[in-house]
């Protein structure tokens, strides 16, 4: 739940009694999720996915605790991971002939990085691939009528995978991940699929 609510109004939301909502918001707050004041609690989206994160990591099942995430949600903390590693962050970046759309972006000088933000159940390997190439398709466009930008890594982010792992060389990253695989990105462009002008580097 995104906004400001009352400690009720998180008990009913949470559908659990109000000295255990309490609690649960105490210990969201003590982990950086959320602000309280005065019997208010603040959630953002950002707030939603690390609440996520954790209840997962607690051993709750990946799926159900998806099924409480929008899109929205993950590009939200997508945008806020570049933004805090000093890339420029732009989202839903549109372009038409052909028609298609980048969920997040992040530019850092001539080099970008295109984030899809999937927010599948567990999906097989063939779909993934798909997935991945089409995300390369994507990157391949921005840096074709983006005149600023010279090189682009495709990347899919999900929820559910345990560890980053490359898909015809596009890191498909556990949100979990992100920050960490984004601060050491330049160090796997060797291994990864990087688009550029000419195509594939």
């Amino acid at each position: 739940m995104a906004g400001q609510v009352t400690v009720e109004e998180f008990c009913q939301a949470s559908g659990i009694g109000r000295s255990v909502a309490k609690d649960v918001a105490e210990f969201l707050v003590a982990r950086g999720i959320g602000t309280s004041d005065r019997g208010m609690l603040r959630f953002s989206g950002r707030d939603r996915v690390e609440a996520a994160m954790l209840a997962i990591q607690a051993g709750c099942d990946p799926e159900q605790v998806s099924g409480s995430l929008s899109w929205k949600d993950f590009e939200g903390l997508a945008s806020h991971v570049l933004s805090s590693l000093g890339y420029k962050a732009r989202t839903n970046v549109r372009f038409s002939k052909p028609r298609m759309e980048i969920d997040v972006v992040g530019i850092d000088g001539a080099f970008a990085v295109a984030v899809d933000c999937k927010h599948w159940k567990r999906a097989n390997f063939s779909a993934i691939s798909t997935f991945c190439a089409k995300q390369a398709a994507r990157a391949q466009e921005l840096v074709r009528k983006e005149p600023g930008i010279t090189q682009a890594l495709p990347a899919v982010l999900t929820l559910h995978a345990e560890r980053a792992a490359f898909v015809g060389g596009v890191p498909v990253v556990p949100v979990s991940k992100l920050g960490s695989f984004l601060a050491d990105v330049r160090t796997f462009l060797p291994e990864l699929r990087v688009v550029t002008r000419q195509g594939p580097a």
